[in-house]
């Protein structure tokens, strides 16, 4: 048996079948408004059918039976009235059959005073169009070919003025080649006009072409409009007024969700970070404001919990992501007892590593965490630049952490400085320390993780109805039911291995990182510090942390496992408390001072150099003539000039008490009638060098 209302392609025609029993079918021509059902044997049909020379097709009018109408419209008045002459033959099969089908037309014909054709048309009408109530429509869908160009005629398109003056313009060819050209010179870009100034744009170029137009007869603001919706998509026109980023992180349509992504909880973790919006103060000296806190949150997408955090005054970089990742490894409990809040185990249930890590294309993009997903198998994923809609759970739990403390805490960051000119600062009002910010943050998170209800979360198929939406309910049932587990790991080792690494020289004085030597038992067993030795390699791989100088890490091999720690070298004593920004900015001024003294110093070579030759030219200006002398003769004169130039060195240069200027010298008067002695200073000179035979 064949379904009733199926549409039939034969022989380049269209049929509706409307009637199926017994042995007979009967069918009606949907294309031809003079046609009426016509039977046919079903047997025959079906043979059609089998032979492949009846196809059976989609039905053409699906879209106009399937509007809705508005009560009270000329299309709902026209179908009402049409229907309720019909309802109540409808259904007989009568009005199929030739035969009886006059007399049921002329009984309605006489009860609702219509003619013959009004009845005919709206029967046929129903037939072909599908046998249901919104068959009977009337086509004004169609009418004035909305969105369609019209033709251009003398006469002018549209309604008549009311307001404007004369009659107006069509848009012709020429005009609209204009409008095009204003349109995507002006208006297709991300800096684009208003539509209103791309019109008076486009009016300069049109009064060009056609001068002696008066203003009453050109475009109107709403023909060029008009023009513009008709021809360009809005999509396209979004996509072309916004920079690419833009489009793909605020406005193109969002077909996925964060976490489809994820396979349970600990498989997917996001991370970023972002300044707070208020500012603190120092925790020595609280009349001093020290600024903004950095806030580095790491989320498990699966569950929403927050498994991570850092809060302090390092910019976003390598460093601070760095501690808010071994964050996500420690003992939360410890960790909360540090700020003075007591859990249990079970409040915070999160210390290991995920599979996959988030982040932006920053922190985690470069060499720097390579060894870090190397020791511990972890993907790192970097979004593209400025796309902070792929990190959505992260980006949403910034705001909400920071909505719940801004109308109770003083120093929040507003939209200016002050509302008013000599207005109040509310930088002024800062009064919280970084330690009680951080406090607040970590109880924000505890009442996120265990009793926040998330409205909009998209639960798992397999999740059960009498599941909350809470993140910490979410991740207990996920650990139960679904896969993805927290990779454990030791919080020291993967502290080192979060580390940036850096290759680092080796030789007698120690390890040489950024100028700083440093030493280890290790090494020194080695044989590395052994002068002449030769049992050092010439590099050695690293791990520092930026925030301290006086340690490094050294791999002594391809073990991720294993590091050496070493202390800074006396050698580097002048670097120890320092951190490695001091140290990089005390060797670059260092370096910078002593390159300015290279070139004075080079300066001054040039003049001692001149100096040299002045006085070597001198001397040779001087210099007998000694052609005559043999070699022999040359050594004897040699010694005996030695000797000479000796005795009157040490004259010229021995040491003799400086006598104070008197006009009269004393009298010397002896004692016992002795002789007076010689008190002159003696020379020495014989007694203190004597002949030491020096050629």
């Amino acid at each position: 048996m064949l379904p009733v209302n199926q549409v039939f392609s034969w022989a380049g025609h269209r049929y509706r079948l409307l009637w199926c029993s017994g042995d007979i079918a009967i069918w009606i021509e949907i294309d031809d408004d003079t046609s009426l059902p016509v039977c046919l044997p079903l047997e025959e049909l079906e043979r059609l059918l089998l032979d492949e020379e009846v196809q059976r097709i989609d039905d053409p009018f699906i879209q106009a039976i399937m509007r809705e109408v508005e009560e009270g419209t000329p299309d709902w008045q026209k179908r009402e009235r049409a229907w309720n002459m019909l309802a109540a033959h409808v259904e007989d099969p009568g009005l199929l059959d030739s035969r009886t089908r006059g007399h049921i037309v002329r009984s309605i014909m006489e009860e609702h005073g219509v003619t013959h054709q009004t009845v005919y048309r709206y029967l046929k009408r129903y037939w072909q169009r599908g046998m249901c109530k919104n068959a009977l429509l009337p086509d004004y869908f169609k009418s004035g070919a909305k969105g369609k160009k019209r033709q251009v005629t003398g006469t002018k398109l549209g309604r008549p003025r009311v307001v404007r003056d004369g009659t107006g313009v069509n848009i012709t060819p020429d005009i609209e080649r204009v409008f095009r050209r204003v349109i995507e010179t002006s208006l297709l870009k991300e800096k684009h006009l208003s539509v209103a100034d791309a019109h008076a744009k486009s009016l300069n170029f049109i009064r060009a072409i056609y001068p002696d137009s008066p203003a009453s007869e050109m475009p109107t603001p709403e023909q060029f409009r008009y023009f513009f919706r008709r021809e360009y998509e809005k999509t396209s026109v979004l996509e072309k007024q916004s920079s690419a980023i833009d489009f793909a992180k605020d406005i193109r349509p969002l077909r996925s969700t964060s976490t489809a992504e994820a396979l349970g909880p600990g498989h997917r973790y996001q991370i970023d970070a972002t300044v707070g919006d208020l500012y603190l103060v120092s925790e020595h000296d609280r009349s001093l404001i020290v600024g903004r806190p950095v806030i580095y949150v790491v989320v498990d997408v699966f569950s929403r919990m927050v498994t991570g955090l850092y809060i302090g005054f390092e910019g976003p970089s390598w460093v601070s992501g760095m501690m808010a990742l071994a964050n996500a490894v420690t003992n939360k409990v410890e960790y909360c007892r540090q700020f003075g809040i007591d859990i249990g185990p079970d409040d915070w249930p999160v210390q290991g590593l995920p599979d996959v890590i988030l982040a932006d294309k920053g922190e985690l993009n470069g060499t720097k965490v390579e060894p870090f997903s190397e020791a511990f198998g972890i993907r790192i994923e970097n979004a593209s630049a400025r796309r902070g809609d792929a990190k959505g759970v992260v980006e949403r739990m910034f705001r909400t952490l920071q909505d719940g403390f801004k109308p109770y805490v003083p120093g929040v960051v507003e939209v200016s400085t002050s509302r008013k000119r000599g207005g109040h600062d509310y930088r002024l009002d800062a009064s919280l320390t970084l330690s009680e910010f951080t406090r607040y943050i970590v109880a924000a998170v505890l009442y996120h993780n265990n009793f926040r209800t998330m409205a909009r979360y998209d639960r798992a198929e397999s999740m059960p109805g009498d599941l909350p939406a809470v993140p910490l309910d979410i991740w207990n049932w996920g650990l139960a039911n679904m896969t993805g587990r927290l990779r454990q790991a030791p919080e020291e080792l993967v502290r080192i291995n979060l580390l940036p690494h850096d290759a680092a020289t080796l030789s007698d004085r120690g390890v040489r990182l950024f100028g700083c030597f440093y030493t280890c038992p290790e090494a020194i067993k080695a044989g590395w510090f052994h002068r002449g030795a030769g049992q050092r390699p010439e590099k050695v791989q690293v791990a520092y942390d930026p925030r301290c100088a006086d340690h490094i890490y050294i791999r002594p091999n391809k073990s991720l496992k294993d590091y050496w720690v070493c202390d800074l070298a006396d050698l580097s004593r002048r670097f120890r408390g320092m951190t490695f920004w001091e140290v990089w900015q005390l060797t670059r001024a260092e370096k910078k001072a002593d390159a300015n003294a290279l070139m004075v110093a080079t300066q001054e070579k040039g003049k001692l150099l001149e100096q040299l030759e002045a006085i070597v030219a001198e001397a040779d200006a001087s210099r007998p003539d000694r052609s005559g002398l043999t070699k022999k003769d040359l050594g004897t004169r040699i010694r005996e000039n030695k000797q000479g130039e000796k005795q009157h060195e040490r004259g010229r240069t021995a040491v003799r008490p400086i006598k104070k200027h008197q006009d009269k010298t004393a009298d010397i008067v002896p004692l016992k009638g002795e002789k007076p002695d010689d008190y002159a200073f003696p020379d020495m000179g014989d007694l203190i060098f004597g002949d030491d035979g020096d050629e």
